[in-house]
């Protein structure tokens, strides 16, 4: 590239990005699905993780024999606070997921940045740090590992110690002890594998054989090493993005690495920048576009792994904060995808799953179809809702308490989450005038709010006369998007911790949507 820049973030769309709003002023990418994997709650607890807890953050991802897998680490309320766990979560859809059950037992482990791997003898491991004591963690101390296998009834096999420092003293055998000899076949694959290993905080998994830029020499130069993803080009060199944008690429499987550069035109703080290969052959960033905020979540694609465009939102949604607690940031943050360690092919959908928290609070997922769209090209629709295939080309974002549910009257929407919304966004071909009908009937339509969204910038025209005759809005910009929700927009929720007793399901509002019309004027 003319700059010297290993990869570069071409388009309008930074230079045109809105802090103050929570979708930054972005249109989404088309047909995104966002649903609420995990939802904490105080006064719920048997509705979340038996606990109450408040703090959920360090996601990953993984797919294992049909199902997706999702594990993080979960808190009392602050981060890397005693008492604290890792959590795992599965799903056959991605939409419904059962309750979180422990990934180890508490007290043996701490967080990573990735907890699954998938050996070349397929065989799935599921990996955190050992725990050294139960103070705030040190991340100096992070240098050593458990260890178990997930079998393919999805049940967990013993804990061993894959990797100790010398540090700690423990009762937990060593992986070399089990009898199960491709268990340990696939440790040994995974403690040599030393790219998969750089994902965890500045190679502190890899001693000696870390990227030599780790080394206390360079901690003026650069906040560098933190939160590493990969992906290989097509010319095969691999390339690492970490926290703050920082790049490095290796031309000899991962041995030597470049020295960091940050992209000029990659804009991005201390959240995670995930990239990966998507499944139609081309690539995907998906990032914070903000050196200061954690939001919106968004994504740019290219096809060599060097050139990305079409900066379009993921996440634009951003809910209260519902409770306090230390280095508690808002926003969806810290996502990852399914990495080639962690997936063994048995899902077929089209799609790029993403994984993250919101506000570190609450853990969501999003699919996104490949390939990925970043506009719709038809203004014209008449939809039918009562299939599950007549939401494809819809964006959907829905929290675990509300509902959708399909029937031949149509597409039911039930509302029970007293701090967040459903809302459902109809993409169409950027247009200055457009006539909307929406067929829906419910016990409180006025609840209901429905609107039309320019394409850049996110200004709202309200249809709140739609039920009156009054179905059309001609405007001297060009709107893109229909949007129903089931309460008022917010904007950027932030912090506001709610009253004692208020954080659990309230009675249920039920609406029906049977047809959607858009057609231009």
């Amino acid at each position: 590239m003319d700059n010297g820049d290993p990869i570069e973030v071409v388009g309008p769309e930074q230079s045109l990005l809105i802090p103050e709003l929570s979708d930054g002023g972005l249109p989404p990418v088309v047909g995104v699905k966002s649903y609420q994997v995990f939802r904490a709650s105080r006064d719920a607890p048997e509705l979340s993780d038996d606990r109450g807890w408040t703090y959920h953050h360090h996601v990953d991802l993984a797919v294992w024999r049909g199902k997706l897998y999702v594990g993080w680490n979960s808190c009392e309320k602050d981060e890397d606070v005693w008492p604290s766990r890792e959590l795992l979560s599965t799903s056959s859809d991605g939409i419904e997921w059962e309750r979180p059950r422990e990934m180890f037992p508490q007290g043996i482990s701490t967080p990573l940045r990735m907890y699954f791997y998938r050996a070349r003898n397929d065989v799935m491991l599921i990996i955190a740090g050992l725990r050294l004591d139960t103070t705030k963690t040190c991340e100096d101390r992070k240098a050593g590992l458990v260890v178990r296998r997930v079998y393919d009834d999805h049940t967990l096999g013993p804990v061993f110690v894959l990797q100790n420092p010398g540090e700690v003293t423990t009762d937990l055998p060593t992986y070399q002890t089990s009898g199960d000899p491709s268990f340990k076949l696939a440790c040994q694959e995974l403690l040599a594998d030393t790219v998969y290993l750089e994902q965890q905080d500045r190679g502190r998994l890899l001693g000696n054989r870390a990227m030599k830029w780790h080394v206390p020499e360079n901690a003026g130069k650069w906040v560098f090493g933190k939160a590493f993803s990969f992906f290989t080009r097509p010319d095969g060199a691999i390339v690492g993005i970490c926290k703050m944008g920082h790049t490095v690429i290796s031309h000899d499987g991962g041995k030597t690495w470049s020295a960091p550069v940050v992209p000029s035109t990659l804009i991005t703080g201390k959240a995670k920048v995930w990239t990966q290969k998507t499944s139609d052959g081309r690539y995907a960033l998906v990032y914070n576009p903000s050196v200061r905020q954690r939001w919106p979540l968004v994504i740019v694609t290219g096809t060599d792994g060097i050139r990305f465009q079409n900066m379009r939102t993921v996440q634009g949604e951003l809910p209260i904060q519902r409770y306090e607690g230390d280095d508690r940031s808002i926003g969806p943050q810290y996502t990852r995808g399914v990495s080639i360690w962690s997936d063994d092919k048995s899902r077929s959908d089209s799609a790029l799953w993403l994984v993250y928290s919101m506000s570190k609070e609450d853990i969501w997922v999003s699919r996104i179809p490949v390939p990925v769209e970043p506009d719709e090209t038809c203004n014209q629709i008449d939809e039918n809702l009562s299939t599950v295939h007549s939401l494809d080309r819809w964006n959907v974002y829905k929290p675990r308490w509300n509902h959708l549910n399909h029937h031949s009257e149509g597409l039911q929407i039930v509302h029970q989450d007293p701090y967040d919304y459903v809302a459902l966004t109809r993409c169409f071909k950027p247009t200055r005038g457009i006539r909307a009908m929406v067929d829906l009937e419910g016990e409180n339509l006025s609840q209901l709010c429905i609107e039309l969204v320019s394409h850049f910038g996110s200004k709202r025209y309200p249809l709140s006369e739609i039920r009156r005759g009054k179905n059309y809005v001609k405007t001297s910009e060009k709107v893109s998007r229909l949007v129903i929700r089931t309460g008022p927009y917010r904007n950027v929720g932030g912090k506001h911790p709610v009253p004692r007793g208020s954080d659990r399901p309230i009675s249920a509002s039920s609406f029906m949507i049977s047809k959607v019309q858009l057609q231009p004027l």
